[in-house]
């Protein structure tokens, strides 16, 4: 499991059957406060060569900085205002961006939200990678391995 980021993204386009490359992502995670539950991004990535997100930066949009170390990522992604947050599950989100560039405009998803929730006590114990299937018009997404 140390080997490499608890979570991760691999982007296809559908039509082509190709990767999608240089696609920027940002990763945040849900806190409860006075006005509701809020995500707050702590993590950004780019898509590699073969549409993949298999590192994070911390920060919001440092798409392209050095990647962080998995302990580093652990910190910021596990730890809350109230502590680690190992006690309850924790909500995220992938913010997958400019998709209107990678279609050069013709799209009907400017940018794409996946949420999705990591079970309390899991964290640190599996591996959460989350698949992107798109197209112009269409997009579809499932619990990868």
């Amino acid at each position: 499991m140390a080997s490499k980021h608890p979570i991760t993204c691999h982007v296809l386009n559908t039509v082509t059957g190709r990767p999608v490359p240089g696609l920027r992502c940002t990763l945040s995670k849900q806190s409860d406060d006075s006005a509701g539950p809020q995500f707050t991004a702590f993590a950004s990535a780019e898509t590699n060569t073969d549409g993949r997100i298999v590192s994070w930066n911390l920060g919001f949009s440092n798409y392209q900085a050095s990647p962080a170390s998995i302990e580093d990522f652990n910190e910021e992604a596990r730890v809350g205002e109230d502590g680690y947050q190992d006690s309850h599950d924790t909500v995220y989100c992938v913010r997958f961006e400019a998709i209107e560039e990678f279609f050069e405009g013709d799209t009907f998803f400017p940018y794409i939200e996946i949420v999705f929730k990591i079970p309390a006590g899991k964290y640190g114990k599996e591996h959460f990678h989350i698949p992107l299937l798109l197209s112009k018009y269409s997009y579809s997404t499932y619990r990868g391995s």
